[in-house]
């Protein structure tokens, strides 16, 4: 039985913060599941119609693969609730800052976290656990499941998102934002792939014609959700003001930031100038090199092969430390399409025991290449090493005008 674990305390003000992804995970991994989660997912979905809540709203059910559930659907799965009492212990201990409690169970092992994982796990319908799902670091929950044995499978959605580019998502079994195995795979690979040129990459994953460039700033600041989980976690202590004071530091002048879509508030001129691009890509086309603490733009950047500097903590941090342009390129080749996952197949029960098997290298990028392409990669002559599949990619994705 695959199990899935969905934060199940308001830290960020909403009750049932994963709501999108519980829908689908029902609507999509087609067995009997056991969620550990809080019991707000379990209500009537009429409750959170009511409640005007996003995930129920016109298209974005289509638009993120999921079908609101009924009744019979949730019923027919398990369920392990973390109630009140732990929540209220949790924030009590964090004195009464939710954020803070959020930052605690992300990057330590919380007492009142502890015991409750170790009860859930101790009972006897979680011997059938294969493997936890979670989008969320939670070291109290890893714990408890490496002493049971239990694998967990970190999930989130990937930095290169629809329409702009072909979906992907993160599957990583140490950390997911932080703490993440995409350098020491890429080294254990022994992956030192030559001649791979960041433009192919970037036309495989964005097919359109990007915006003309028109460097106008020396840095562009890409900011970040003000509570995302990236940012109180795995910043390395800097948020958006203290990465504005360090950008200002160190260019006084030319600098253009740009503010999260999600962020809950108005961004002011202060000495730099604030982008209005229509998107990120729009964004990163006017300016020279980037600053981020760990936002996905960074990596969107890299991809039109301009400097980055990465603050905080994140999987493609190693990518923009690289010591020069084909080292560069190497990283980047391995991380869209060894690491990085469609986002599909991290809904799909086939793929994750595939995963849990721990396959090469190479029969992971087959993996992808066979759900980015559509068909059998094989039928191309893809099915070589790490680097020879990549490039043969490359050159059959010529022919792929539309994103999958």
């Amino acid at each position: 039985m695959i199990a899935a674990f969905l934060l199940p305390f308001p830290l960020r003000g909403h009750r049932a913060p994963y709501l999108w992804v519980y829908y689908r995970l029902l609507s999509s991994i087609g067995e009997r599941m056991l969620f550990i989660a809080g019991e707000d997912y379990t209500r009537d979905p009429q409750h959170w119609q009511d409640a005007k809540r996003w995930e129920l709203q016109p298209g974005n059910a289509q638009r993120l693969g999921y079908r609101v559930p009924t009744r019979e659907q949730i019923a027919g799965h398990a369920y392990r609730f973390l109630g009140e009492a732990v929540f209220t212990a949790l924030l009590a201990e964090c004195g009464g800052n939710p954020i803070a409690a959020f930052r605690r169970l992300l990057s330590e092992r919380v007492a009142c976290l502890d015991a409750a994982f170790a009860d859930i796990l101790a009972q006897p319908g979680a011997r059938d656990i294969e493997a936890i799902l979670t989008w969320c670091n939670c070291p109290s929950l890893e714990a408890a499941a490496a002493a049971r044995g239990i694998p967990v499978v970190h999930l989130e959605i990937g930095p290169l998102r629809w329409p702009h580019y072909r979906p992907t998502a993160y599957l990583d079994f140490c950390g997911v934002n932080g703490n993440t195995e995409a350098e020491r795979r890429y080294l254990a690979s022994g992956f030192g792939a030559q001649g791979f040129d960041i433009d192919a990459l970037r036309r495989f994953f964005h097919p359109a014609d990007l915006p003309a460039s028109s460097p106008r700033y020396g840095l562009g600041v890409a900011l970040q959700v003000e509570d995302d989980s990236n940012l109180i976690a795995f910043g390395n202590g800097f948020d958006n003001q203290a990465m504005l004071a360090y950008a200002q530091l160190r260019e006084r002048h030319d600098v253009l930031v740009r503010a999260h879509p999600g962020s809950l508030f108005t961004l002011k001129p202060g000495g730099y100038t604030v982008d209005d691009s229509a998107d990120s890509i729009a964004f990163i086309r006017r300016c020279e090199r980037l600053l981020t603490i760990n936002s996905s733009v960074g990596l969107e950047a890299l991809l039109l092969d301009m400097p980055v500097e990465v603050l905080g903590d994140c999987a493609h941090r190693f990518i923009a430390e690289a010591p020069d342009a084909q080292e560069r390129a190497a990283r980047l080749a391995f991380y869209l399409f060894a690491y990085l996952v469609p986002m599909a197949l991290i809904f799909d029960a086939g793929y994750l025991r595939f995963r849990l098997a721990r396959p090469t290298e190479a029969a992971i990028v087959v993996r992808h290449l066979d759900a980015y392409l559509g068909g059998d990669v094989r039928r191309h002559g893809l099915d070589g090493g790490v680097d020879e599949a990549i490039q043969g990619a490359l050159r059959f994705s010529l022919a792929v005008s539309t994103p999958q």
